[in-house]
């Protein structure tokens, strides 16, 4: 175990990177998308800086960027939004369908905008916690999706679950062995429901689920895509 955690956020990274390039290696067909989404969704890395005020307050190994967010954030950020977009395909072993529908490439630009913009209102002004109100947000444009795209409800729900346990699996075998009592020195557990799972903030794994499912069938509904059974 290690007391100190000024690499704890960077070693995690890494491990997440493991999680990236095996299911980049393994499906040479999605390696397009997961660059393109990775991308996309790095720079959501600077949003940090709402979650500092009343969820967690990390130690960063290279300092932080514009006192928004740190290097590690925007690692996280480009991992997170790789795996999202295809775990679902790998684990059921689905592929693109060479039938399109309509596509909605103005979406992702949207949603970024207004998501930004509704967890700037929900947290800074209305007061409401970062975590929740950004949990709100992506299952709100979850639905969104799901109302133009109800193809993709299966995606959806089963890369949340994915991207949630995933989360709760990492946070309980990585941060509760190999760094003991980060939990408790970087989680602001007082602001939120300081309930813990095998000492896993419950919040964690909401987040992952979200994620997934907003994430997971956000690109097949950008590119008007469907899906088959390989």
């Amino acid at each position: 175990m290690f007391h100190d955690f000024q690499y704890a956020y960077f070693v995690a990274d890494l491990g997440f990177f493991v999680i990236w390039l095996i299911l980049y290696l393994l499906r040479r067909d999605l390696r397009k998308e997961m660059l393109i989404m990775s991308l996309l969704v790095m720079p959501f890395g600077f949003t940090q800086y709402f979650y500092f005020r009343d969820y967690w307050q990390p130690d960063y190994a290279f300092g932080m960027m514009f006192g928004l967010a740190g290097v590690e954030d925007l690692i996280w950020c480009f991992l997170v939004g790789g795996i999202a977009i295809v775990i679902y395909e790998e684990i059921f072993g689905i592929k693109y369908s060479k039938r399109h529908l309509q596509n909605h490439s103005y979406w992702m630009f949207g949603f970024s905008f207004v998501a930004v913009i509704m967890l700037f209102i929900g947290s800074m002004i209305l007061g409401f916690n970062s975590m929740y109100v950004s949990i709100a947000i992506m299952l709100l444009f979850g639905v969104v999706i799901l109302i133009f795209r109800h193809d993709l409800l299966k995606h959806a729900f089963f890369s949340g679950l994915l991207m949630g346990g995933l989360m709760f699996f990492f946070y309980l075998l990585f941060f509760n062995n190999v760094f003991s009592g980060i939990i408790h020195n970087w989680w602001l557990l007082k602001n939120v429901s300081g309930i813990l799972i095998l000492g896993v903030p419950i919040e964690e794994p909401m987040w992952g689920f979200a994620w997934g499912f907003v994430a997971g069938p956000a690109y097949e509904f950008i590119n008007g895509l469907r899906l088959k059974k390989v």
